[in-house]
């Protein structure tokens, strides 16, 4: 996209942190009004679904892919970050952004507040596109700083947010309860820019303490067991939409590629 955030060469979450802060800029204080927040909210999430829309559009060929934010639900044309839509079957791919960017105050100093906000909203989307288009992919993100894995002295922010969203996510097949996401990940970045990894709401947190994201990336039972960085989400979500439109094939050794016909010489 001709006007997204700039980093050069192939994505990787430091580079796509650091350029969508910038874009961010100014970043709110903690004494800062909430309208000042508000609007730092929208310009994070407006930087990221252009990152987003171009690097998952590089993926998903012959899908247009679009930062407009706006895609047709059952409830009326609503705000969705990412939409990836044909001119046959409308929106294959939907990506909701939300976050949580300063402490709250008052002397609790986490990041749990709109904790109820956030998932209500999420609902009323992944309810809205599923009621009307029940096979596209729904895939949410909340955005913390990664500070808020190690806050609280039993459970951190980070884990409560894990708790808290698990119910509405997985969606697995198009006549699933329309007001869950397919995915839904918590993205954790350093304030600094210096990284950024993705969190699976389905995979176990630490109740204190930043997850890991290197080790293996499954368990023995196929499970996602740690955080992903970000060319490890990209492929996360193109694997999901494979998976929904059937154009995912498995070896025998358990590799995966796209279904693609064999050309006949």
């Amino acid at each position: 996209m001709e006007d997204s955030p700039s980093y050069g060469g192939s994505p990787d979450g430091a580079s796509v942190i650091s350029s969508v802060l910038k874009a961010a800029e100014p970043r709110p204080v903690s004494s800062g009004t909430a309208s000042e927040k508000n609007k730092y909210a929208v310009r994070f999430a407006d930087a990221m679904a252009e990152c987003f829309a171009r690097d998952l559009g590089a993926k998903l060929t012959g899908i247009t892919a679009s930062s407009e934010r706006s895609a047709k639900s059952a409830i009326k044309a609503k705000q969705l970050d990412v939409n990836f839509s044909t001119p046959a079957t409308g929106l294959a791919l939907g990506i909701s952004l939300k976050s949580v960017h300063i402490r709250e105050g008052g002397g609790s100093g986490r990041y749990t507040h709109n904790l109820k906000r956030n998932e209500e909203e999420l609902r009323i989307e992944a309810l809205g596109y599923h009621k009307r288009q029940p096979y596209a992919v729904m895939v949410g993100v909340l955005f913390l700083p990664i500070d808020a894995c190690t806050d609280g002295s039993a459970i951190s922010s980070f884990a409560s947010w894990v708790r808290h969203l698990r119910p509405y996510a997985g969606r697995i097949r198009p006549e699933d309860e329309p007001d869950r996401f397919e995915k839904l990940y918590l993205g954790l970045y350093e304030t600094d820019g210096s990284d950024l990894t993705f969190f699976d709401v389905e995979s176990d947190p630490p109740k204190r303490g930043v997850p890991k994201a290197t080790g293996n990336l499954l368990d023995d039972t196929g499970r996602v067991r740690r955080a992903l960085v970000y060319s490890e989400w990209l492929e996360a979500i193109y694997r999901v939409y494979l998976r929904r439109n059937n154009a995912e094939f498995k070896w025998a050794d358990g590799d995966e590629d796209p279904l693609q016909p064999e050309t006949q010489d």
